[in-house]
């Protein structure tokens, strides 16, 4: 039985070690077009600074340790050109062909792509041979963000951080609008202090000029910069499935099902090419985040061998700091609630991270949303400089789990002084929703 993988990323390698781990006798090979698998996607930002020294430290595994370890064979700098499914082939860009008895698609996403991509220093970023390039190249003072989602707030921040002068494009009409105003402010005034920051201000044109980059905005004001990076949003990597009788959804996104397979049988999809599903809902979502990934590859590697997986959903949960601030938001907002049938209120919490009596606290702002039929937590939004991200992920697993208000209310949080007051905000929130 031959199980040929496309993509080594998370979701790919998931799958193969899974399927290969339960099913010893199966010859496993996975084709990827960079030169690395299983790398740290998400470390790319620090990796630009220069908090991570050598791209090296951002693998987790060496090919060596699948190759030699797990007995999966691995092939890199292999693009797929196209599949027949009917004869089960893959065809390579190089022109080998490679044929399957099962497939698992894990292509991943690329950065979405403009007319300025392939210009001299002007940057876009998604994969570690990318990060690579860009950093032999990323010697000037003066860099330009484009995009102020996750990716771009990232990379601003720890640019600035490391003395680079950076300034930010964005489209909107305040920063970072994924979270909400209420929570982060104090963030934003910070950011703002550090990073220029051009709102409402869309790149119309980029010319080079002796080494440089000049950048005149939709508002019609030109900038110098020595680069500029964009980080305008991502694509799933399933252009090559075009006309395959693949199903995809209008987003090209290949449809899955629990178990990973797809509209054709013995093709299996995960990651950030394949569909995920809300939690809460039950609506198809695009996730394209690691943990995710890694589950979906496991799911699909787990029932290629026979030992029936089903995925359970996500919620979208998404962490970040910038600079001193941890930032993260899971589950529904209010208004994705009301699209969703549900009934929601919203309850907005300032309170301390340590007693106050404890050197080193800061304030936590926490916005909570629950259903006011059933007093179910559908949300929650978080900013701090000092325990933000584990209240997050509390927070997440009680809205994994279907948990109400009351219930949460009721958890037996653990408390000392220097991580939380004896009334944390999390459990402040709850008991605030019992009031109504």
């Amino acid at each position: 039985m031959k199980l040929l993988v496309i993509g080594g990323g998370a979701a790919g390698m998931s799958a193969a070690s899974k399927a290969k781990r339960e099913k010893p006798e199966m010859e496993v090979t996975v084709l990827e077009s960079g030169n690395f698998v299983s790398y740290a996607q998400c470390g790319i930002p620090y990796y630009l600074s220069g908090i991570v020294e050598k791209h090296e430290n951002l693998v987790h595994y060496p090919i060596k340790e699948f190759v030699e370890n797990r007995h999966i064979g691995v092939m890199t700098t292999k693009s797929v050109e196209k599949v027949n499914f009917r004869e089960k082939k893959i065809y390579l860009k190089e022109g080998q062909e490679i044929s399957y008895d099962i497939l698992v698609i894990a292509t991943g996403a690329s950065p979405r792509k403009n007319r300025f991509y392939g210009m001299k220093n002007v940057f876009f970023i998604r994969s570690l041979d990318g990060a690579i390039e860009i950093r032999k190249h990323l010697h000037g003072n003066n860099i330009a963000i484009v995009g102020d989602g996750i990716l771009g707030m990232e990379m601003a921040a720890e640019l600035a951080i490391h003395g680079k002068n950076v300034s930010m494009y964005s489209k909107h009409s305040s920063l970072f609008p994924m979270v909400d105003s209420r929570i982060t402010g104090e963030m934003v005034d910070y950011f703002r202090k550090q990073v220029n920051v051009n709102l409402n201000s869309m790149v119309e044109d980029i010319q080079e000029n002796d080494g440089t980059l000049r950048l005149k905005d939709s508002n019609g004001s030109v900038h110098v910069h020595d680069h500029v990076i964009f980080a305008t949003g991502i694509t799933p990597n399933t252009r090559f499935l075009e006309g395959s009788g693949l199903k995809l959804d209008e987003t090209g996104l290949i449809v899955v099902d629990d178990e990973m397979k797809t509209s054709i049988e013995n093709v299996y999809a995960a990651g950030d090419c394949a569909t995920s599903f809300n939690r809460i809902t039950g609506v198809h979502e695009w996730h394209p985040l690691a943990q995710v990934a890694n589950k979906m590859g496991r799911v699909a590697g787990s029932n290629i061998a026979g030992k029936i997986m089903h995925y359970k959903g996500a919620l979208g949960t998404t962490l970040v700091k910038l600079f001193d601030y941890e930032i993260g938001f899971t589950g529904l907002t209010a208004e994705k609630a009301v699209k969703n049938g549900f009934n929601p209120v919203e309850i907005l919490v300032q309170g301390f991270s340590r007693a106050k009596y404890y050197p080193g606290g800061t304030l936590i702002r926490l916005l909570m949303v629950y259903d006011h039929d059933t007093g179910r937590i559908l949300g929650a939004q978080i900013c701090s400089k000092d325990g933000g991200a584990w209240r997050l992920n509390t927070l997440e697993t009680a809205i994994y789990s279907g948990m109400d208000m009351e219930t949460l209310f009721y958890n037996d949080l653990g408390y000392t002084p220097p991580f939380s007051q004896v009334w944390d905000p999390i459990i402040t929130g709850a008991s605030l929703s019992m009031r109504d």
